[in-house]
């Protein structure tokens, strides 16, 4: 009897590992998140270049919008700077946009229920500096 009750558990926790690993091989709980490009714009006279990305989420994050700075010649070999960063799980490309209001300031719109980590305001790595204006709705 107990030879049979310790054979049988032995089974149902070997076919609930093999459940765990189906599940989460199928359902990527843990990816690692990917990074989509939403929007990239010079500014007028093509120095400085602004990118908006979206952050994929997984069971641990939620997803993200970022936005960084860069050189418009940028090719990869610098370091893009980060200026904004907003996260919630309901979170949608359309809840964050950047416009250019001026040569040197940049207006970003925010959904007001986005959680808010970076809010930089004025760029540092980019030559001539870029003020930042934050309007949240």
């Amino acid at each position: 009897m107990i030879k049979k009750t310790l054979i049988g558990t032995l089974l149902i926790g070997i076919i609930a590992i093999i459940g765990f690993f189906i599940f989460m091989a199928n359902f990527e709980i843990f990816d690692e998140p990917t990074e989509t490009e939403l929007k990239t714009e010079c500014d007028y006279e093509g120095l400085r270049k602004v990118k908006m990305t979206k952050m994929s989420g997984n069971a641990t994050l939620n997803r993200s919008i970022h936005i960084y700075v860069t050189d418009c010649n940028y090719n990869g070999n610098i370091e893009e700077e980060p200026i904004f960063v907003a996260s919630a799980s309901f979170i949608k490309p359309n809840d964050v946009n950047f416009e250019w209001k001026n040569f040197d300031t940049l207006i970003i719109k925010y959904n007001k229920k986005l959680e808010i980590f970076k809010q930089k305001t004025k760029s540092e790595s980019v030559n001539p500096k870029i003020i930042f204006e934050y309007l949240s709705e």
